[in-house]
């Protein structure tokens, strides 16, 4: 059975793990009696899925058998309640680290299967850590004594009434860190149909690349503009969708792409001086730590054409360890632009940016624009990348450049290295809320609180 990305509700138990039965209609699903982390439909669907279960399966059921580990992850959760955010990130953490500590040598385990546990959204008790807290105690866990999911959107928990009254106001309260500021609550359902959006297709890609057909007849500043106003119409054409149905989630699956070439569009518009840059002959944009993202997506950047119908040629040119070894080459746009007689060169360089500039020499060429997509710069230390030395790089040859990120967190962290890189942030660019972020929500893998945004915050915008 060929199967896309597991859906959220997949990952969590709440439907079934192997054929997703559940998610569009209603169907009795049990957890694995063994490791209690993802649930069945039928006896067959658990052995078809066996194969890739059981790694997962026998190191948590060993592991919630090591009275060590009970021990450490029992001593976690607070002794009351909160909803400090900033402190339920960083018990979630600690388990998490804690389960890596136990498990350590056992590389088959991947990071997500334990970062997507549900946990209490008020004291990250998940029910393995339910069911040790019993056992230290003497005492089998109750069927009953379990994470209670929300009856609403099912798909944040606590772990008694109690604490659902406690975490009430935080769960369906404003989050600020998201475009319109929707609720935990709200924006779990969203995720949710957005999961069934992608299990439904049987494309086993996570992006869904959309470019609209039309080319606008001249540049139109997007200040002031919107996903709605900008796509509403053009999707509903494509799709012949009645005025009277709502596009929010279409609208949210192609603004996951689209937010690539918007997002470069309104920086571009923020820090050049004037209009200028719409009419070049030749538009050049550097993408900076390119990665797989970027490259199954390279045909969504034809909309920075399709906006800016002066320009002759854009011209991409992704870099980043991860880029592929390949030649320079033509990307296949539409016949409107082709009659026009434009075209989009597409070029990677498997180097981190501050080594292509230096190894070029004068035969570098000066962008129009240089951007990093979600660059997690904050966490290049630990994980081995040279995000700092690019940040200064950018800063010395006055490059125009753009750095963003998946939340406000990371947003903030990132714009303090690019200041003390020596970056003069542009006060629209950063660290504020991309009007161009995506308008999908996943939420994040390692909180009880908070979503990952693609690009949903601009860390800083410089020149």
């Amino acid at each position: 059975m060929q199967r896309g990305p597991i859906p959220w509700p997949a990952e969590v138990g709440l439907v079934c793990h192997y054929c997703f039965k559940g998610m569009h209609v209603k169907v009795k699903v049990s957890k694995c009696s063994r490791c209690h982390r993802i649930s069945y439909c039928t006896t067959e669907c658990q052995n078809a899925d066996w194969e890739s279960h059981k790694v997962m399966c026998k190191a948590l059921s060993s592991l919630e058998k090591n009275p060590f580990a009970a021990r450490k992850l029992v001593s976690l959760p607070p002794k009351e309640p909160t909803t400090n955010i900033q402190q339920l990130r960083k018990l979630a953490a600690q388990q998490v680290d804690a389960y890596c500590d136990y498990l350590h040598g056992q590389r088959e385990i991947k990071l997500s299967w334990l970062q997507r546990e549900p946990r209490c959204i008020v004291c990250t008790r998940t029910d393995m850590v339910i069911r040790m807290e019993a056992a230290l105690k003497g005492r089998a866990a109750a069927d009953t004594t379990r994470l209670i999911p929300c009856p609403e959107c099912k798909l944040s928990f606590c772990c008694s009434r109690a604490h659902w009254e406690i975490a009430d106001r935080l769960h369906h309260g404003p989050c600020h860190d998201l475009r319109d500021s929707p609720s935990q609550c709200y924006t779990n359902k969203l995720a949710h149909a957005q999961s069934m959006i992608a299990a439904s297709v049987p494309d086993t890609s996570e992006h869904l690349v959309w470019i609209p057909e039309r080319v606008k007849h001249k540049w139109v500043s997007l200040e002031g503009q919107s996903w709605e106003g900008e796509f509403d119409d053009e999707i509903r054409k494509f799709s012949r969708m009645p005025q009277s149905d709502p596009s929010t989630f279409i609208m949210a699956a192609i603004s996951d792409t689209l937010t690539l070439p918007m997002t470069i569009l309104y920086a571009l518009s923020k820090l050049s001086d004037g209009d200028g840059w719409t009419r070049k002959q030749t538009l050049i944009v550097h993408i900076v730590g390119a990665s797989l993202r970027e490259f199954s997506c390279s045909r969504v950047f034809e909309e920075i054409l399709h906006c800016t119908p002066q320009v002759k040629t854009l011209k991409i040119i992704m870099c980043g360890p991860e880029a592929p070894d390949r030649n320079a080459h033509d990307v296949e746009i539409c016949r409107d632009c082709i009659k026009r007689g434009r075209s989009y060169v597409l070029e990677f360089i498997p180097e981190a940016y501050h080594d292509v500039v230096r190894n070029q020499g004068s035969d570098f060429e000066h962008p129009d624009l240089c951007i990093g997509f979600n660059s997690g710069a904050n966490h290049s230390a630990s994980l081995g990348y040279t995000w700092p030395a690019t940040f200064k790089l950018l800063v010395e040859r006055k490059i125009p450049s753009l750095i963003t990120a998946y939340g406000r967190e990371d947003a903030e962290k990132d714009a303090a290295l690019l200041r003390a890189a020596g970056a003069a942030l542009h006060p629209a660019l950063g660290p504020v809320l991309n009007p161009w972020g995506s308008m999908k929500a996943v939420p994040s893998p390692h909180s009880t609180y908070g979503f990952l945004v693609n690009s949903g915050w601009l860390a800083g915008g410089f020149k």
